[in-house]
């Protein structure tokens, strides 16, 4: 492997994307070195967060607090901005015309797509970024001067971490696959020794070991047709989809083709796009799923199964054996998984520089924050009530 130094590539982690208004209020945040983080910043870039997750992963906003703990995640990304943008004006750092344009170029890129129909359109992408514009309240002039900013810090960040951070060496990546591998065969006397001397970096291992295990492991591709239960469900309706599942069943051994099932019948939304068709790992999925799939001869299509979730058909598309997963297979993985380890934290020791050196004074108050300061001064009265039971104890 040669060396590498893809400080630039992996920049791409410190994303500066259309998630701020531009609209100027008073009420702020956060003060960076006096400077405001404004509410309103605040407000939109938590929103698109919530809005994400409510998309991905809905069951994370509904853990205490959820929308507290990931408003101080979005204040802190805002504070490091503004303490790098800073930093950047220190440095005099400059973005040329090109540059600029360069950068919106780019942005406007990402419209060609038509969300509406899914289907590149390039004609429609300068409308639709203008529309977006709109909808984050900014005019052209204040977007451009935000991303000049954006650009600024961009090279003030690769500038400051190619100062420290060390290129990617093949001795590098070898002995990261040597110590997955320790990890992988279950080397107990290895292992204790890599924890001893760093538990930290052995718990990284760790989890390359677990993503690679999941590769190697015996595969299968099955096409599937999903009908949802929930627990609230009442027996009839239950009965009803089980009913559906057998017609279902019916129908493919009477020669309907899978994808045409899979469109008609599976209450799978997101797999509609791949046709229904997914990659199981062994030991993964649902027992039920996963015994009927690995035991199934490619081509067959199985009964309705029975899950917590629902009803299940699955056809067998394809089978892949269990394999061992070469170290040239993955060098440049295991390089570039180094490189982003060494900007990230070479990236934390900048950004932890710069707030130590500065000013900040939040002003945001968070609930969670209440209910941490209550419950330490719940434990701290009762620590308080005990010490006289102690003292009588003793005499």
């Amino acid at each position: 492997m040669k060396k590498t130094n893809s400080i630039l590539a992996a920049l791409l982690l410190v994303s500066f994307g259309l998630t701020a208004q531009a609209k100027v209020m008073e009420s702020s945040v956060a003060t960076v070195n006096g400077k405001p983080v404004l509410a309103s910043e605040y407000d939109s870039y938590l929103q698109s967060v919530i809005e994400q997750y409510e998309a991905s992963a809905p069951q994370v906003l509904e853990r205490p607090y959820a929308k507290d703990i990931l408003g101080k995640e979005v204040l802190r990304d805002l504070v490091s901005k503004e303490l790098v943008y800073q930093a950047a004006e220190a440095a005099k750092i400059t973005v040329k015309d090109s540059e600029l344009e360069e950068g919106l170029a780019e942005i406007k890129s990402r419209f060609i797509v038509d969300e509406k129909t899914g289907k590149e359109d390039p004609k429609g992408a300068e409308k639709r970024f203008t529309e977006a514009l709109k909808k984050q309240g900014m005019s052209l002039k204040s977007y451009k001067a935000k991303l000049s900013k954006e650009i600024a810090s961009r090279k003030l960040l690769e500038q400051e971490l190619q100062k420290t951070i060390k290129p990617v060496e093949e001795a590098d990546a070898k002995a990261l696959y040597d110590e997955v591998q320790v990890v992988m065969k279950n080397n107990t006397k290895k292992i204790k020794a890599m924890e001893k001397e760093d538990p930290q970096h052995l718990q990284e291992v760790q989890a390359i070991a677990a993503k690679l295990k999941q590769l190697s492991a015996e595969q299968v591709r099955i096409g599937h047709i999903y009908l949802a239960t929930t627990k609230d469900m009442s027996v009839t309706d239950v009965a009803k989809k089980a009913e559906l599942a057998k017609k279902i069943k019916k129908e493919l051994d009477g020669g309907m083709d899978f994808s045409t099932a899979v469109k008609t019948y599976t209450e799978d939304k997101q797999a509609l796009a791949t046709g229904g068709d997914m990659i199981l790992i062994k030991g993964i999925a649902p027992k039920e799923i996963d015994a009927k799939a690995f035991s199934l001869a490619v081509g067959k299509v199985s009964d309705p199964i029975k899950t917590d979730v629902g009803y299940h058909i699955i056809k067998v598309k394809e089978k892949r054996a269990e394999r061992t997963i070469s170290y040239d297979e993955i060098k440049n993985d295991l390089g570039q998984y180094i490189a982003q380890t060494r900007i990230l934290e070479a990236q934390a020791k900048l950004l932890g520089d710069l707030a130590d050196k500065a000013d900040i004074k939040v002003t945001k108050e968070f609930e969670l924050d209440k209910a941490i300061a209550a419950e330490e001064a719940k434990k701290a009265e009762e620590t308080k009530k005990a010490e006289p039971q102690k003292e009588e104890v003793k005499k």
